[in-house]
């Protein structure tokens, strides 16, 4: 237990802003996910992909938490920092969404 509290409704809104947005940067910079059927293919990122593949797989890592609903308001910002180093290595760079880009989103 933390002493953090639980992430909140505006967190699980940016996490999925960020994840479209580098979905977008990916693709547009040429970058796919490799996907083993019977063969390679190349399959272009999605929100829910890079939902699932990198920020889960990170999450999972680092806090064993399947869902983003068990993650504190911490470990968003501590999975934030890893992935963006990450996508560093690879010269891409996706600012988390703050209150100001969530609230032109609903206008």
């Amino acid at each position: 237990m933390t002493d953090h509290p639980p992430r909140t409704s505006q967190q699980r809104k940016a996490i999925e802003v960020f994840c479209k947005n580098v979905a977008q940067v990916l693709n547009d910079g040429g970058l796919s996910v490799q996907v083993m059927l019977k063969s390679d293919v190349e399959v272009p990122w999605s929100q829910a992909l890079v939902k699932e593949i990198m920020w889960k797989g990170i999450q999972e890592a680092m806090f064993n938490k399947k869902s983003t609903t068990e993650l504190d308001t911490s470990e968003v910002t501590q999975i934030y920092e890893v992935f963006n180093r990450h996508m560093a290595e690879h010269e891409v760079f996706v600012e988390f969404p703050s209150n100001d880009i969530l609230s032109r989103r609903k206008e």
